[in-house]
């Protein structure tokens, strides 16, 4: 079977429905692939990671990034692909948006207590949010 294109909305449902994903950067023609987990809300996608490193600076210096999901099923597969604008922050408001993401909820905590703004500022992390400008989805059979 030929691989189908996926409309807006099948991969928008895609990326809703899985959590791991691959993070592509490139930086002089030196490219970055990086799995991450992630949330996709608000037409955004959510990422968070700990502190400065090589994706950090990849994306620092390069904000332009693609984020790619895929899922096998039986004899199916599908893959989206999104490529974006990385926005990249440590302070309060952006972890409250990414807790608030990732949980659903107003920035609940595992344990289910709420965190306090002197949390999230005390939170050694940077969050990512991706801004797309261009989905391209693809599903077929093996």
């Amino acid at each position: 079977m030929k691989p189908r294109e996926l409309s807006w909305e099948e991969c928008r449902a895609l990326l809703s429905a899985t959590r791991y994903g691959r993070l592509g950067l490139s930086l002089n023609n030196a490219p970055y692939v990086v799995p991450m987990s992630y949330v996709y809300r608000n037409d955004k996608i959510y990422l968070h990671s700990r502190g400065k490193g090589k994706k950090v600076e990849y994306a620092t210096k390069n904000p332009r990034v693609c984020f790619q999901i895929d899922v096998l099923e039986e004899n199916r597969w599908s893959s989206v692909i999104a490529f974006g604008t990385a926005h990249l922050s440590d302070d309060a408001e952006a972890k409250k948006r990414m807790f608030d993401a990732f949980t659903g909820k107003d920035m609940q905590g595992h344990s289910g207590k709420q965190f306090q703004r002197e949390d999230l500022e005390k939170m050694e992390m940077t969050i990512w949010e991706i801004e797309i400008l261009e989905l391209t989805g693809r599903e077929g059979m093996w």
